[in-house]
């Protein structure tokens, strides 16, 4: 997991550094959003997936199981990552299939994702995933524009 977050530290990404600084702390937080345990007003309960191959983690993905405004617009009811030396092999097709497995299994009826309009890869993983494009959004986090799509599951 470790060399997971830092490839894409290295890559001027960010969002895995509190696995990095602070490992404990990152399964604390893990396992406070798979309890729903003392949540801001702005999260919601999620469970975390990996996807390795071998002993080699490749992809992760996250799985909220209701949707709060902010997520309407950027986040919906997954989203996932692939690290970058494993890209165009699969995995985000995988991580995604098997996460819409996990949805259907919680007992939702359909899933919102989002992406990045200039993230082609992501839109064609959602796509081929049986994602319908609805209205775009801008994210409220990046300011970037997002494509908004739900998977009927």
């Amino acid at each position: 997991m470790l060399e997971f977050a830092e490839e894409f530290r290295d890559e001027g990404d960010g969002r895995f550094d509190l696995l990095l600084d602070d490992t404990d702390g990152f399964f604390e937080l893990a396992n406070r959003f798979e309890c729903g345990l003392d949540l801001p007003e702005d999260r919601v309960p999620m469970t975390h997936f990996m996807l390795f191959r071998g002993d080699r983690l490749v992809a992760i993905s996250r799985l909220r199981r209701r949707l709060i405004p902010v997520l309407l617009l950027d986040g919906g009811n997954i989203g996932y990552e692939v690290r970058s030396s494993e890209r165009r092999r699969g995995y985000a097709s995988e991580i995604l299939r098997r996460t819409l497995d996990e949805a259907r299994a919680i007992g939702l009826d359909r899933a919102l994702l989002t992406t990045e309009i200039s993230n082609i890869a992501s839109i064609r993983t959602i796509e081929n995933a049986g994602g319908t494009r609805t209205t775009d959004s801008i994210s409220g986090v990046t300011g970037n524009p997002m494509c908004r799509y739900w998977i009927e599951l």
